[in-house]
This record gives structure tokens, sequence and C-alpha cells, in this order.
């Protein structure tokens, strides 16, 4: 649990330090221009669309976190979203040395 929460800080942080990117159609643009490295996508967001980042992101190399919901992803930006892209190198491996759930990651 511990480990969720110090996702959800870097999350809020990346977002005060112009790092995070979110909504749908501004991560998607990223990914495709490999502008981010870390994809959120909240688990409760419908398989379509998790498939569809999941597609993209393993054709950029980027890897994907689908263990928050939309709502503590939400909580944490202070605006509800369900997915967003870290587009800080540093700040997406301290993200991935937190937790679990991460599918992907090239170095």
């Amino acid at each position: 649990m511990m480990t969720k929460q110090k996702q959800l800080n870097l999350l809020g942080l990346a977002q005060r330090a112009s790092k995070l990117l979110s909504g749908d159609e501004r991560v998607e643009k990223a990914v495709k221009h490999r502008q981010v490295h870390l994809v959120v996508v909240a688990s409760d967001t419908s398989s379509k669309t998790q498939d569809r980042y999941q597609v993209l992101a393993q054709k950029a190399g980027i890897p994907v976190c689908n263990q928050l919901t939309s709502h503590e992803i939400s909580q944490a930006l202070g605006k509800s979203r369900r997915i967003c892209g870290i587009t800080d190198s540093g700040m997406a491996k301290t993200f991935l040395s937190y937790g679990t759930g991460v599918k992907t990651m090239k170095e």
C-alpha cells in the first residue's frame, strides 16, 4: 500500500513540475512521438482503451502501469483523469522503482 501512495505522490509532483501529460488525446500523441517515458492507465478504464495503450506503448518501448484506479489518479492530480504520461525519464524510473504491475521497461 505504501508504494501506491509513493506513486500517487510522484504523479502529483510530476504535474506540479510540468513533467506530466494527462488526457487521452495528449498522452496518445506523446506516446506516438516517444515524448513520454511511462504511461499510467487507470485499472478501471475500459479494456479496449487499456489494450490500445498497451499496443501503442509496446511499439514505442514505453512501460505501462495499470495498478491505480481513476479515482486515485484524479485525487493525485486534483482533476478527473484516467490516463497520464510522465515526460521526465528520471521521474518515470523513480515511479517504476516504487512499484508493481508495470509491463516492459527497456533500458
